[in-house]
């Protein structure tokens, strides 16, 4: 391909990649929230996931999969998490379901979570 070429298809690239949504916040900020040690709500998220009997995979962008995007989009640090674990992805699937035991081992997780988010007292800076 043409340096010519090259170059279009790395606009129309660019260009999808911002029409699909927002890459900063309102004040400037990228939208990332941090998932490593140096983020105290993430050690905390962590921590409560492993307490609970879980353990979190490597971090991953999944757009259009929550309405996290209008929290980050504030600049509210969001994480998007799913606790259905070894459950094939069948979002918005023709049919969607679920396991019951994972969908009560799931709430047990989230209970694990929301206790240790809530009683955090710490802070968020990028």
């Amino acid at each position: 391909m043409c340096t010519f070429g090259l170059l279009i298809l790395r606009l129309f690239v660019m260009w999808q990649i911002t029409k699909k949504g927002f890459l900063r916040d309102i004040i400037g900020r990228p939208l990332m929230t941090l998932a490593s040690d140096s983020n105290p709500w993430w050690s905390v998220f962590n921590e409560a996931v492993t307490r609970a009997g879980g353990k979190l995979s490597k971090p991953e962008i999944l757009a259009s999969t929550t309405d996290a995007r209008f929290m980050r989009r504030l600049g509210i640090p969001t994480f998007g998490f799913s606790p259905m674990k070894n459950t094939p992805i069948l979002l918005h699937d023709h049919n969607e379901n679920l396991k019951d035991t994972v969908y009560l081992e799931g709430i047990k997780v989230y209970e694990c979570i929301i206790k240790s988010l809530s009683s955090f007292e710490g802070s968020y800076e990028h």
